[in-house]
């Protein structure tokens, strides 16, 4: 048995090897073939011919090894099917359905090629083409000629006139009679020289280029100052400049000087010239080389088609071979395991290739059904937990776009998750208003800044602060790469420091300004008292109101100094159940009573929770809240403090809302910062003290626009404990008062 199985895999590395060996030579051959095919004037004359020869004889070889292979496989199938050996039939259709794809077209394909290529050669060659290519250079060089002739004409001309004038000395009628003469019939430059070669005048024309200066040795001038008219060309970077040269004669035949005129030609009409010439000249040498064209075209086609006829031949063939019924069935059982259809029929096991084949897709399948199990049930978990951490997580591809996108992260970049996956990440970021993420992955993929990188941003409109960790996966590992990027919220964390960092500052500032107030306004008082009665009239006005003006103002500074003090101290006091309700219930009227040119009121859930609190601490800043809506409303307008609780945060809301102008989007980043305030008279302290109290509350403060128009404020209270007792007798209604 394995003797048998040895002589056959033998037999098919025998086969093998003298199928590639055939395939390589024809490749080689016809890729040959095409490469001389690109440069076609390399094969004129004897060269030519000697390819053609040798095209003729690897020809009739690959022809040969064609015939015979077929021939010998062809025998080969004939004798298995007379003695009907399993697949036999399925092997010769499978044979003749090769030869016949391949044949039918390539027959086609050689014979509209050759007629084709006979056209399109025959019209390269024709009686127009040859006329086009002489009329071309001869027009370039009348052209050339013509333009001589006239500078040489306008230079008699002139020389005739500046004769009659008397001279050529240097002077300005001759320059007026030069330029009158240069923009009568537009001229290049003129030049005029006296019978010394030395320039006596020179007019320049701005639109059209020149040459260099002429010298008593260039040939034109010397031909001109010897009475013989000489015509050159210059070569520019745009063009040609085109001289004509004549002398200027006296009446008594003595060379008083030389008049050179220049013609600026557009795109060097020379170079034009000579290209033609070349062009022509090639088109001749390829015109008596026509036919060994053709014979190359042709032989290469002929080529072209037979390594394809063969190549098709050889892999049917080759492919047929070994075919048998239960193949079929092991084809039809892997459709099924590759729709996920894992109970398929497999053919009985037996001992052959076949049998073995079998059992090691029996083997696989059970594999894969276990490792399909194991994968989803893993998947599964992942999923999970992405589905319930808090962190937001992107995972990239490594083309760029988003393929995980999970809830956390939807909720911290305000995005629609079906809106952000299979979309450019750099795209998403900017939705989210985060551009300093994008900055980061530029980062780290210029190699700026190493894998696991942290950054913390904020949104453009201020509502978040994010921890961003941008993490770069593993590309060698067998599954994508990409990078994956962690988003955590830290706007409380970032506020509370800001909050601590401005209170040491106040504190700081209540201690350096304070213990000077007193001296500075008990000062002003005494020199009041003392020194008030020595002046009179105007100047004992101008003192009280001085020391007046002193006193005020320290007075108005140990305001502020106690307003920074209690920002540095608040919140005091110890925490007690406090009920919401009753505290807006409380403060309420004072603003009723004192504003009644703004409506005050309140909407309260009835059976709110009680939350644990320092009840100074929360009145206060909802009193700032309630003062800073009033302010912005202004008379007629409306002012609302809600209460409610969020059964699905568990969390207790104290909301302050009013349908003042609203705040601008550049400040929303800034409103909780300590002494930032857009009022004139504002200490900047009053959002500092609610987000101070809120973080330590351990609440959340938030701000909201109150659409259509105004803002909205809410403090996020904890409930006591777990809050699930407290919440269970929370209703749903609210009152107004």
């Amino acid at each position: 048995m394995a003797t048998t199985e040895e002589a056959q895999r033998r037999e098919r590395q025998r086969r093998l090897r003298e199928g590639l060996v055939i395939v390589a030579t024809g490749a080689a051959v016809l890729v040959f073939a095409l490469w001389e095919i690109r440069r076609p004037g390399a094969h004129a004359g004897a060269p030519g011919n000697v390819f053609s020869f040798l095209l003729v004889n690897l020809n009739i070889i690959l022809l040969l090894l064609l015939v015979y292979l077929v021939v010998r496989n062809l025998a080969k199938l004939f004798i298995e099917r007379r003695r009907n050996v399993p697949g036999a039939k399925l092997r010769t259709r499978t044979v003749l359905a090769f030869v016949t794809i391949a044949l039918f077209p390539a027959v086609v394909m050689l014979l509209v090629s050759l007629e084709f290529m006979t056209n399109t050669i025959d019209s390269w060659f024709n009686r127009e083409v040859d006329s086009a290519l002489r009329g071309a250079w001869q027009v370039a060089q009348a052209y050339y000629g013509h333009a001589a002739d006239d500078a040489v004409r306008h230079a008699r001309a002139i020389g005739e006139e500046i004769a009659a004038k008397g001279g050529v000395s240097p002077s300005r009628d001759l320059e007026r009679l030069v330029a009158a003469y240069q923009q009568r019939y537009g001229l290049g430059t003129v030049q005029v020289f006296n019978a010394r070669g030395e320039q006596a005048v020179a007019v320049l024309n701005p639109g059209v280029p020149t040459g260099l200066s002429l010298k008593a040795e260039d040939r034109l001038l010397a031909e001109a100052l010897a009475g013989r008219p000489a015509t050159g060309v210059e070569s520019l970077a745009g063009g040609d400049v085109i001289r004509g040269g004549a002398p200027i004669m006296a009446p008594d035949g003595k060379v008083l000087g030389a008049v050179v005129v220049d013609y600026f030609v557009e795109q060097s009409a020379r170079r034009w010239n000579e290209e033609i010439l070349a062009a022509f000249r090639e088109y001749r040498r390829l015109k008596l080389n026509r036919r060994p064209f053709k014979n190359l075209y042709v032989l290469t086609m002929v080529l072209a088609s037979l390594v394809v006829v063969f190549s098709a031949t050889w892999l049917g063939l080759h492919l047929a071979r070994g075919i048998t019924e239960p193949l079929g069935k092991l084809v039809a059982a892997t459709r099924s395991v590759a729709q996920g259809d894992w109970d398929v029929e497999l053919p009985p096991e037996s001992s052959d290739e076949i049998g073995t084949l079998v059992a090691a897709f029996r083997s696989m399948t059970e594999q894969l059904r276990a490792s399909h199990a194991a994968l989803d049930e893993r998947r599964r978990y992942i999923e999970n937990v992405l589905e319930n951490v808090d962190a937001g997580v992107v995972s990239v591809d490594e083309d760029g776009t988003v393929s995980t996108f999970n809830p956390a992260a939807a909720r911290l970049l305000g995005l629609e998750r079906a809106s952000t996956i299979a979309r450019p990440v750099r795209e998403v970021l900017s939705d989210a208003g985060l551009p300093g993420a994008v900055d980061l992955l530029d980062d780290l993929e210029a190699g700026r800044v190493a894998s696991g990188a942290r950054r913390t941003l904020s949104t453009l409109d201020g509502a978040r602060t994010l921890l961003v960790t941008v993490t770069r996966l593993d590309s060698s590992m067998p599954a994508r790469g990409g990078i994956v990027l962690f988003f955590e919220d830290v706007s409380q964390i970032a506020e509370i420091q800001r909050i601590e960092a401005w209170k040491e500052v106040a504190r700081r500032i209540a201690h350096e300004i304070k213990n000077p107030l007193t001296p500075i306004q008990l000062s002003a008082q005494r020199l009041n008292r003392r020194l008030r009665e020595r002046f009179a009239g105007d100047d004992a006005l101008l003192f009280d109101e001085c020391t007046t003006t002193i006193s005020n103002e320290v007075e108005r500074l140990r305001d502020l100094v106690n307003e920074f003090s209690r920002f540095a101290r608040q919140p005091t006091g110890e925490k007690r159940p406090l009920d919401l309700n009753r505290l807006v219930d409380e403060t309420l009227p004072l603003y009723q009573q004192a504003r009644g040119d703004v409506c005050v009121r309140a909407e309260t859930e009835e059976g709110l929770p009680v939350i644990s609190a320092n009840r100074e601490a929360v009145k206060r800043a909802l009193v700032n809240l309630l003062d800073n809506a009033i302010a912005a409303v202004g008379p007629g307008g409306e002012v609302v403090v809600a209460t409610r609780f969020d059964r699905a945060l568990s969390r207790v809301v104290l909301e302050v809302r009013d349908n003042g102008p609203g705040v601008p989007l550049e400040h929303r980043a800034r409103l909780f910062e300590p002494y930032f305030s857009t009022k004139s008279e504002g200490t900047g302290l009053g959002l500092a003290i609610v987000a101070s109290v809120a973080a330590e509350h351990q609440a959340f403060v938030r701000f909201r626009e109150n659409l259509p128009r105004g803002s909205r404020f809410l403090i996020e209270f904890p409930l006591p404990g777990d809050g699930r007792e407290a919440a269970r007798g929370a209703g749903g209604r609210f009152r107004q008062a």
